[in-house]
């Protein structure tokens, strides 16, 4: 595997004016928060490791759009008012640097989308020790998590795109999978450097494919001060929209497609991988919803007595042996950081490993029961579906809903978010 160096951000403008005074002064000090390692140990997703991932395996129309934090944050405002307005979400690449300066910001990338860890610091890795690389990573992750409350793990970029197979191999020791890019905007080098909108936008075209991952930056140009990306990026939008393409964040590396769950507890999985079923229920009991976990790709089986069994996932808890007495679990819904709630029909919220922002349970009208429960992956929050066609937000905003607008003859049957 080769290195590739500048490429991958305007800080690489800096990069041949420091070489020999970093090559004779050694690397710089870490700061505290990159020296403490985070709190849990990840392990690479299965089949993840050993590479860096520039395209998204799949034959889908899909692009994700990702963009990379630098010294400061020009460009964020105005990307994250135009992935709002357009209902497009992107993968943020965060500098823990960045991060600690810039909380607003990160808190506001998180947010709009899926966190990755860029460093803490954004060295060149191919120059570091194997104890430096760890103290990159994991610091930068421990900062991102403290600040935004989102877990980058397990996506990390190379700062200037800068690896070989051996800082691949640190990076994916300490769970974090490498991202490229199918295609460098080029917006960082400014107008100074000849960029413009026109070309961003050509380029992101003439390389695109299924699965392509476009990089960007939301920092200005040192020299000239341009946001060339910021002011490309609803026409990159407007384009790829009008090609047929639709957006997705970097989970998109775990799987595309969906499962199909039967009431015996047997997954078929279509465009995304299969982790196994629930097939060894007890008598009496069915499988009733199924939830994928954005961090691993993988799943979580909800089943009538309250169980929930995870496929590829991991175990934060059930209602097995807790359902409240007369009444049943309905839904299940996966947190956009980690964990999941279970629905019940009185309109009760259960979580487990997520925050809980409350519930309808008491609050339902005579007769009417929770049947649907979906997170707001912009908020963290939720939506309850009652049967009467009524939404109700938890820490997510209202949009509407079917109260009182049920076609004849019809039922309201389940609710997603997006």
């Amino acid at each position: 595997m080769g290195i590739r160096v500048g490429a991958g951000s305007w800080l690489s403008l800096l990069a041949s004016a420091t070489v020999a005074a970093a090559m004779l002064a050694g690397p710089p000090p870490v700061p505290a928060a990159a020296t403490a390692p985070a709190q849990r140990a990840h392990t690479v997703p299965a089949g993840m490791g050993g590479k860096v991932w520039d395209v998204i395996p799949t034959h889908a129309k899909v692009v994700a759009l990702t963009i990379d934090t630098g010294g400061d944050d020009k460009g964020c405002l105005s990307m994250l008012q135009t992935l709002r307005q357009r209902h497009v979400r992107a993968s943020f690449f965060l500098l823990g640097n960045f991060v600690s300066a810039h909380e607003a910001d990160a808190r506001a990338m998180a947010a709009a989308g899926r966190v990755g860890d860029h460093s803490m610091t954004h060295p060149h890795f191919t120059r570091l020790t194997d104890a430096r690389i760890r103290q990159e990573v994991l610091g930068a992750e421990q900062t991102i998590v403290s600040v935004t409350g989102a877990d980058p793990w397990p996506w990390f970029r190379f700062p200037f795109g800068d690896h070989n197979v051996h800082t691949v191999s640190v990076v994916n020791s300490v769970g974090f999978v490498p991202v490229g890019w199918t295609v460098d905007t080029l917006g960082w080098q400014g107008t100074s450097r000849g960029i413009t909108v026109a070309k961003i936008v050509a380029r992101v075209l003439t390389k695109l494919r299924p699965g392509e991952i476009v990089l960007m930056h939301c920092a200005s140009n040192r020299k000239d001060h341009s946001t060339l990306d910021a002011h490309a990026l609803p026409l990159v939008i407007t384009q790829l929209q009008h090609r047929g393409y639709q957006f997705v964040t970097l989970d998109a590396l775990l799987g595309l497609g969906y499962q199909v769950l039967t009431s015996d507890g047997g997954v078929s999985s279509f465009g995304a991988p299969g982790y196994g079923s629930a097939r060894t229920l007890r008598a009496g009991v069915t499988a009733r919803a199924v939830a994928a976990d954005h961090g691993t790709g993988g799943y979580w089986i909800l089943t009538s007595d309250g169980a929930v069994v995870n496929r590829n996932a991991p175990r934060y808890g059930s209602l097995a042996g807790k359902i409240p007495a007369g009444q049943a679990v309905t839904a299940i819904a996966a947190s956009p950081s980690k964990g999941y709630w279970v629905l019940t029909s009185n309109g009760g919220v259960h979580n487990f490993g997520a925050p809980w922002y409350g519930s309808a349970a008491g609050k339902l009208p005579a007769g009417v029961t929770a049947i649907g429960l979906a997170a707001d992956p912009a908020t963290g929050g939720y939506w309850i579906l009652a049967s009467d066609g009524s939404v109700t937000g938890y820490n997510a905003p209202s949009y509407g809903s079917l109260a009182g607008k049920i076609p004849a003859g019809q039922a309201v049957t389940a609710i997603d978010g997006q």
